[in-house]
């Protein structure tokens, strides 16, 4: 598909927020092709003058800035009204679906490869926060947004900061409005959720909460309870999984007074290098290259072991990526013309067995709310709202939607797990005559098992052990019992569940357990 005469579109790669990200080919004269990636404001946000003021603030940004550890902004246009930039292509993941990725592989994220990483992005940081314009005026940036899923990580080692979309910069077009604050809160310094006033040591803030992340898998404000408590003036507690040297440097980094933390983004990049150093003799880039690489060689082998199937990596990646395309011309190749604006329908397709690792990037952990299943005959309700049994999450199948970007924290161990009474509109009564109807023999539907409370648990339907989540699988329509057994002897459920024609492998029934929900075997 072509798109403003100069790129050939070729798969979505992510959507999320105001935009969604599209893998693209430029062309040029005398045969040039370079691998570039389209980001464009989806089309809910085209008419809203605040949105496209974002958009545009982010290109003007990010185009400013040029350092290696920096994603790059290539362009930025209109096509008939859709604004969009053209980015460096980056071949990889960001680092939270990376560090979900090596546990699936059974391989958990080096602490040294986790002190890499952040020392690279300190480095980012640094020159944003020290960048000027022509005249030699600093930009006064502020990232702002510093989190794992605005990290990326290619597969040969480079470490990329990204999304400059909410930064703060002295000639920044859109303000934000009173009342309101942008961010992730996971991973926001309490400078801003406040309003007050935030500088470089705002982001150093958020780098610490992103080393904590990437260590234990989640970040020190994980939890409605950790903001009020440091803005009470008690310190953030952070793991005893942590090694000391470690824990003492994310300890200074995230203290609540900015006074008390690294004075500079060089400052926190230095300590964490010295760790490094300390450490390992050898370079964070080798030992990051070398780690991602054994992690693609698994997760490769495993894809071949489980279904015989001997394609390409880069399909193995397209599936792994939540990426329903296969790539033209393959033994997977399936004929489809996307329809106009680059949206595209989702294949009906069965998915190899393997595809259930990429289950594991799509957001599923710290889900904040207690499990919960989704009915494609229902209108959708949002993800952070406790739900019954059976609640909508999908969009109309017609509806593509790729989850990106930070998942909500975990709901604390103490908070009572309570289930709303069914809507009115809920009743068998009020249902679709089709979803009551007698299934068709040998139809079945898809279900998806995921959550924090579920992860490498043991899946038993029906009586029966099927693997282990996170898991994605097809089981006859009807009524089937679910229960979980955790790794250290938890056991969640039984539950009873409906699986209807509406569950498909494009829009399954989901089944998401946070560690709240667990409880010790009897």
């Amino acid at each position: 598909m072509e798109w403003d005469g100069r790129y050939r579109l070729i798969r979505q790669l992510a959507r999320g927020g105001m935009g969604e990200i599209w893998e693209a080919s430029a062309k040029g004269e005398g045969g040039f092709v370079r691998r570039v990636a389209i980001k464009r404001l989806i089309a809910e946000h085209e008419q809203d003058p605040s949105q496209a003021r974002m958009f545009l603030d982010e290109a003007r940004i990010a185009s400013q800035l040029h350092h290696a550890n920096i994603l790059s902004i290539l362009d930025y246009g209109v096509v008939e009204g859709t604004p969009y930039q053209v980015l460096e292509y980056v071949d990889g993941v960001d680092t939270e679906r990376l560090r979900q990725r090596g546990l699936e592989a059974g391989e958990a994220f080096p602490v040294e490869l986790a002190l890499h990483v952040c020392t690279e992005v300190a480095h980012a940081l640094q020159y944003a926060h020290e960048a000027r314009d022509g005249a030699g005026q600093t930009l006064g940036i502020v990232h702002r947004d510093v989190s794992p899923s605005n990290i990326l990580v290619s597969w040969t080692g480079d470490v990329k900061l990204a999304d400059f979309g909410i930064a703060l910069a002295r000639d920044r077009q859109e303000r934000t409005l009173a009342g309101f604050t942008k961010g992730k809160p996971a991973y926001m310094p309490p400078e801003q959720v406040t309003r007050g006033e935030m500088d470089g040591r705002s982001d150093v803030f958020a780098l610490g909460c992103v080393l904590h992340a990437l260590l234990t898998g989640h970040s020190p404000l994980a939890g409605e309870e950790r903001m009020a408590d440091l803005l009470a003036g008690k310190e953030l507690e952070l793991s005893d999984t942590l090694p000391v040297e470690v824990r003492d440097l994310i300890a200074r980094a995230v203290r609540r007074a900015r006074h008390q933390r690294f004075q500079s983004a060089a400052e926190f990049a230095e300590a964490t290098d010295k760790v490094l150093v300390a450490r390992s003799t050898r370079s964070g880039r080798a030992l990051l290259s070398e780690w991602v690489a054994r992690v693609r060689e698994k997760e490769e082998a495993r894809a071949r072991r489980v279904s015989g199937w001997a394609g390409s990596f880069q399909e193995v990646e397209q599936l792994l990526g939540g990426v329903l395309a296969p790539v033209p011309g393959s033994a997977m190749a399936v004929p489809a013309t996307p329809p106009p604006r680059m949206e595209q329908k989702p294949q009906r397709r069965r998915w190899p067995w393997f595809a259930v690792l990429a289950l594991g990037g799509l957001g599923w952990l710290g889900v904040a709310s207690p499990w919960r299943l989704v009915r494609r005959d229902e209108p959708p309700m949002p993800m952070v709202q406790p739900v019954s049994a059976l609640a909508p999450t999908q969009p109309p199948p017609e509806q593509e939607e790729v989850v990106t970007g930070e998942s909500p924290p975990p709901a604390p161990a103490e908070a009572p797990v309570t289930r709303p009474a069914p809507r009115e509109e809920e009743s068998p009564s009020k249902r679709p005559v089709r979803a009551q109807a007698s299934p068709a023999r040998g139809a079945s539907g898809a279900l998806t098992v995921g959550g924090e409370g579920a992860l490498r648990a043991e899946v038993i339907i029906d009586g029966q052990r099927r693997g282990h989540a996170p898991m994605l699988i097809e089981l006859p329509l009807g009524e089937h019992v679910l229960e979980l057994k955790t790794p250290d002897g938890h056991r969640v459920g039984p539950e009873r569940v409906q699986l209807t024609e509406f569950h498909t492998l494009a829009a399954p029934l989901r089944w998401v357990v946070p560690v709240a929900r667990a409880s010790p075997e009897k």
